[in-house]
C-alpha cells in the first residue's frame, strides 16, 4: 500500500500546482445589478459642459466591461489599454458639484493591457443609484461607462398607424453569413474584413492561431462564420488561416 502511494505521490503533487484553490468571493459575486461597456473619452465629443471629470486623456482601448453584482462587489474587464499600468476605478453622481465621484479602488493591467478585478461597494451605500463610473490615469479620466452603437443601424421613419394594439417587434431575418479575407482594421468589439463589419459577443469562438478578440491584428487572413445583423456580421466562429 505504501508502495502504491509513494507512487502516486509526485502526480498529486502536480495535480495541485495545475490546479490552484480559487477564492469562494471569486465563484459568486451574487446577480448583476448593473452593467455597461467602457468608452474612451478620446472617442467623445469634446464637451466643455460634460459631467465626466476634466481632464481628458487618450488611452486606446479595444473592449471592456464593467458589472456591479448584488453582493456588494464591482467587476471590471479590459482589453487592450496600457499595458502594467493602474486605474482608479471612480463613481461619480449625476451632478455638476466638484466633490460628484468618490474613489472605489484600483485596476492593474497585465502585460497585454488586460484586467480582471473585483472591488468593493461602499459598505452601507444601499438604496437607488443614479451614477456613471471611470477609470483615471496620470489625473486624468481614460474611460467612461456607456455603450458602442453598431455602424448602419437603420433610422426610425414615420409612425404606425394607431390600430389600438401594441406594434409587434420586427422580426429579425437571420440569415448563415461566410466570410474569407484580410483584416482591415480592428475596433471596439468589432473588426473589418473586405469592407464589411464583423461583430462579437461573449459566444464568438477563437479557433486556430488566436485564442480571444485581443490577439486579432489588421492584416490577418480570417474566416468568419456568423449570421448577418443590423450593422454587419455577428460572428460564431473566428478562424485565423494565414500566418500571424
Amino acid at each position: 500500500m505504501w508502495r502504491i502511494l509513494s507512487r502516486m505521490a509526485p502526480a498529486l503533487l502536480a495535480f495541485s500546482v495545475l490546479c490552484p484553490a480559487q477564492p469562494d468571493d471569486v465563484q459568486d459575486l451574487g446577480p448583476k445589478i448593473f452593467q455597461a461597456q467602457w468608452v474612451s473619452v478620446a472617442r467623445l465629443p469634446n464637451d466643455a459642459s460634460s459631467l465626466i471629470p476634466f481632464p481628458w486623456g487618450d488611452d486606446t482601448l479595444t473592449d471592456g466591461e464593467i458589472e456591479v453584482r448584488a453582493k456588494g462587489q464591482v467587476k471590471v474587464d479590459l482589453e487592450g489599454a496600457v499595458p502594467e499600468v493602474s486605474y482608479a476605478l471612480l463613481v461619480c453622481r449625476l451632478s455638476s458639484v466638484s466633490d460628484r465621484c468618490s474613489p472605489l479602488g484600483t485596476v492593474p493591467t497585465d502585460s497585454r493591457g488586460r484586467a480582471n478585478a473585483v472591488v468593493p461597494w461602499p459598505e452601507g451605500a444601499t438604496g437607488p443609484h443614479s451614477v456613471f463610473f471611470v477609470l483615471r490615469r496620470s489625473e486624468k479620466t481614460m474611460f467612461v461607462t456607456g455603450f458602442h452603437m453598431p455602424s448602419g443601424v437603420p433610422p426610425v421613419t414615420g409612425n404606425p398607424p394607431n390600430t389600438g394594439k401594441p406594434p409587434e417587434p420586427p422580426k429579425p431575418e437571420w440569415k448563415e453569413v461566410e466570410i474569407k479575407g484580410t483584416i482591415d482594421s480592428v475596433g471596439s468589439g468589432s473588426f473589418v474584413v473586405g469592407g464589411q463589419t464583423v461583430l462579437v459577443d461573449a459566444e464568438t469562438r477563437y479557433v486556430g492561431r488566436v485564442k480571444e478578440f485581443s490577439d486579432l491584428k489588421p492584416g490577418m487572413k480570417v474566416e468568419v462564420s456568423g449570421t448577418s445583423v443590423a450593422g454587419g456580421v455577428l460572428a460564431a466562429r473566428v478562424l485565423v488561416t494565414g500566418k500571424i
